[in-house]
């Protein structure tokens, strides 16, 4: 048998291998340029694609530039003015850093390099190609640089061929652009796709990069319907936009995160959104969101991915309360029912959430006319656009109908004389009120509007609400004749020990034990198996050190629960008295337009919307 025999790859080759960890496809070398345009405080930046990227990209920008005596040595590998020592990843906030994408590029494209320095008279150009590298020479410029990339993997014939069509790689590297475009307001954009210019995205004024803006939204959020999201404490400062409850789909939506203005892909932080959202979705829906994070540096590595996709934080869990608080607070600011404003008043803060703009998304998202592509700020990039379900689905925008129904003032069934009407304060007459299937209360008014209450959902809300008022009112509880002994594990018991004051507060007094609990009051209005909601409580989480770390969400659920088993159930018939009673409670609620649950909890339907189901025009 042969000696097998050890080779030294050349540095050609080792490149080429490199490649295929930086440069996947030309979206990624559309990344590594744009990057380092960014990093070089660019105020304008221009790409231009031809081929779907693999004839041509050249990105231009008007940032510092490159000295003379740096472009030769840019595009040796691991060169970077970023990185001194391993210590500086503690304090980086630059794009690009690593200083292997420029040597990789040129080791599998033909690249052309035009850059003239801030300082310098006159710009320098410098080429790459098969016959290696050519000498610098002079090059009008009047500021900054461009890199021109062509025939990419010209030289690995094997990984051209998995490439895909013109178009499709077009398309990547407009979701990428996409990215940048929300997150650096501050800089100008221009694109062009095969010689035709298809996008001119000015820069916003008196903006700085990382700070999205409105403007800069519109394609993900029309008419305005993204809510503004702020957050500033504890090493972390963040903004961006989510999407009103009501825009929610069953299908993917776009869904961006950048930390310190890199886009990233990040489960984690995606899941702490939908926390947030967890009291006013309905389980598995999607909602479209733009956050970006700002992170002191040494909390945060962003070297673990080759191309800096991923991060991993010092303390996650601080990271992703801290999304989930600002959601939550974000969507509570929004929703917040306030009687004594109208639809104009008390929402100066949330200005697209007035009454006509709702008007307007019901309209753009419900109804068949969906607004053209034409009106979109990037409508020739194929793929900037959201899709949003566009079906006919008055239960899937219930809240939003909600909305506009709560807005109408406070209301108050009043009797008259005849006991067929009930007069609503300040807000007409309705002639019919019934219950349907024991499970929906139905109220037709005289203007031609139909509400459809589920009676358990507002039930819930009105308890939840009543419940959580109660956790820092007294409330009346009752004393057990004889303790209820409960049995739990001793992590359970840590826990229960720990929250013995919270559960006081709602309630539930009660002394550890050797093998679990000694339950000793309950809530008045408690009648539902005890043990059973607590077992349902520790199945929130998969063991007592997670909930004690999620415990204001579990303290929502624990709620929940409680109001869930004290609500009016479905299937109970109700009165005419206990109708009127549970509407009149629902509209004094904070958030009554869900339960607690996230499902929704009113439907408002109107003479004209039922008769265009029909396809009625008389």
């Amino acid at each position: 048998m042969e000696r097998p025999k050890l080779n030294r790859l050349t540095a050609e080759v080792v490149n080429q291998i490199a490649a295929g960890e930086v440069i996947e496809r030309p979206a990624s070398v559309v990344k590594e340029l744009l990057d380092n345009a960014i990093d070089a405080k660019a105020g304008k930046v221009t790409i231009r694609i031809n081929g779907g990227g693999m004839k041509m990209i050249e990105i231009s920008d008007d940032g510092i530039g490159i000295p003379k005596e740096n472009l030769d040595d840019i595009f040796d590998a691991h060169t970077t003015s970023k990185l001194r020592s391993i210590e500086d990843l503690n304090t980086l906030m630059s794009m690009g850093f690593r200083g292997e994408a420029l040597s990789t590029i040129t080791s599998i494209a033909k690249v052309t390099v035009v850059s003239k320095f801030e300082e310098d008279q006159i710009g320098y150009e410098i080429g790459f190609s098969e016959n290696g590298k050519s000498e610098i020479k002079k090059s009008a410029r009047e500021k900054g640089t461009s890199v021109k990339v062509e025939d990419l993997f010209y030289n690995i014939p094997a990984r051209r061929k998995y490439l895909k069509s013109e178009q499709t790689e077009y398309r990547k590297i407009y979701e990428l652009l996409a990215k940048y475009f929300l997150v650096y307001p501050n800089i100008h954009f221009v694109l062009e796709k095969d010689g035709k210019k298809v996008l001119d995205l000015p820069e916003v004024k008196d903006t700085k990069h990382g700070t999205v803006q409105l403007e800069r939204v519109k394609d993900i959020f029309p008419d305005n319907t993204g809510l503004a999201i702020f957050y500033d404490g504890s090493g972390i400062s963040m903004n961006g936009y989510i999407a009103h409850p009501s825009l929610h789909g069953s299908k993917v939506m776009k869904q961006y995160v950048f930390i310190n203005g890199r886009p990233i892909t990040e489960r984690g932080i995606v899941r702490a959104v939908y926390e947030g959202y967890s009291r006013y979705l309905p389980f598995g829906e999607k909602i479209p969101f733009v956050l970006n994070l700002t992170i002191r540096p040494d909390l945060v590595d962003v070297n673990v991915h080759p191309r800096k996709e991923e991060v991993r934080f010092e303390n996650a869990f601080r990271i992703y309360s801290a999304v989930q608080e600002a959601v939550q607070h974000t969507l509570e600011k929004a929703l917040s029912y306030n009687p004594k404003t109208t639809s104009g008043e008390g929402t100066s803060e949330t200005p697209n959430m007035n009454q006509n703009s709702f008007a307007d998304v019901r309209s753009r998202f419900v109804s068949k006319g969906n607004t053209s592509s034409n009106n979109r700020p990037y409508m020739n990039g194929g793929s900037g656009d959201i899709s949003f379900n566009n079906k006919a689905s008055s239960v899937r925008d219930s809240l939003l109908f909600s909305k506009q129904a709560m807005e109408q003032g406070p209301m108050n069934f009043d009797f008259k004389n005849d006991e067929n009407t009930i007069s609503l304060n300040e807000s007409g007459t309705f002639t019919n009120l019934f219950q349907i299937f024991d499970k929906y209360i139905v109220i037709e008014f005289i203007d031609e509007r139909l509400w459809v209450i589920d009676q358990h959902a507002a039930a819930e809300r009105i308890n939840f609400e009543r419940i959580s008022k109660n956790e820092k009112d007294n409330q009346n509880i009752q004393t057990l004749l004889v303790p209820q002994q409960l049995s739990f594990t001793p992590e359970e018991k840590l826990f229960l020990e720990e929250y013995k004051q919270f559960f006081s507060d709602l309630g539930f007094s009660y002394e550890v034990t050797v093998n679990g609990i000694d339950l000793n009051t309950t809530p008045v209005e408690f009648t539902f198996d005890i043990e059973k909601m607590f077992k349902e409580m520790f199945e929130l989480a998969d063991n007592p050190a997670i909930l004690k770390q999620n415990f204001e969400k579990l303290r929502h659920d624990i709620l929940a629960t409680i109001a869930c088993h004290t609500s009016v159930r479905s299937g109970k018939k109700l009165d005419r008295s206990e109708m009127i009673s549970i509407f009149n409670e629902l509209v004094k609620c904070q958030n009554p337009y869900s339960c607690p649950h996230g499902r929704p909890a009113i439907w408002k339907l109107t003479l004209d919307l039922i008769d265009k189901n029909f396809e009625r025009t008389y």
